[in-house]
């Protein structure tokens, strides 16, 4: 686990700094789920956070590990966003445990990638297709006009998405969402994958 990140993260939580967190689901995850239906089967959530996308998934149906690479969340998903179909575990999704790699049928972020530096993001990549069975599906939510360029969240532009999820990867989907928090309206792209090999 990297130690830094934890401790930034970490930080975050005990201060109670958390403006990423909306008291709700990822608007573009409800609008996934309109358009093309719900997740099914093991779905691993990096980022999960207080939980508020984990809960939603499970109650459309999937079996949820929510992962945060920060304790306090974890304590804080699990007392505010309990669910039967959901297990929330401290972890970190650049350094997968060998028992979650090759075991999901979807693996689901919102911006957990555009929080962290770039300097990451590959190694990101390619935890989430170790994490997916072969066939397994990506579904991403990417911040692609954040308000502050310094970060985090961290601007990505849509070919570089392209070029992390080339390898080993086919996508299906990619859209601006119409539904979103108000702050981020017209500053994301979704994208769903499917895993290749």
């Amino acid at each position: 686990m990297d130690r830094a990140l934890l401790e930034f993260w970490e930080g975050r939580w005990r201060s109670g700094h958390t403006p990423w967190d909306h008291g709700e689901p990822a608007p573009p995850f409800r609008e996934f789920v309109e358009r093309f239906g719900a997740p099914e089967g093991r779905l691993l959530l990096p980022g999960a956070g207080r939980g508020h996308d984990a809960r939603f998934f499970a109650e459309e149906g999937a079996e949820v590990t929510a992962l945060d690479i920060a304790p306090s969340a974890v304590k804080e998903a699990e007392a505010a966003n309990a669910h039967p179909r959901t297990v929330y575990l401290v972890g970190d999704i650049l350094a997968l445990e060998d028992d979650l790699q090759g075991s999901f049928d979807w693996v689901a972020e919102h911006t957990c990638l555009c929080a962290m530096d770039p300097a990451f993001w590959e190694a990101y990549a390619r935890s989430v297709r170790l994490a997916l069975r072969p066939g397994g599906q990506f579904l991403g939510i990417f911040y692609i006009e954040p308000h502050d360029e310094e970060g985090p969240p961290h601007k990505i532009e849509p070919a570089t998405i392209d070029i992390l999820f080339a390898e080993g990867f086919r996508l299906v989907e990619a859209f601006r969402p119409a539904k979103a928090y108000d702050s981020r309206i017209g500053r994301e792209e979704v994208r769903w994958y499917r895993r290749e090999g």
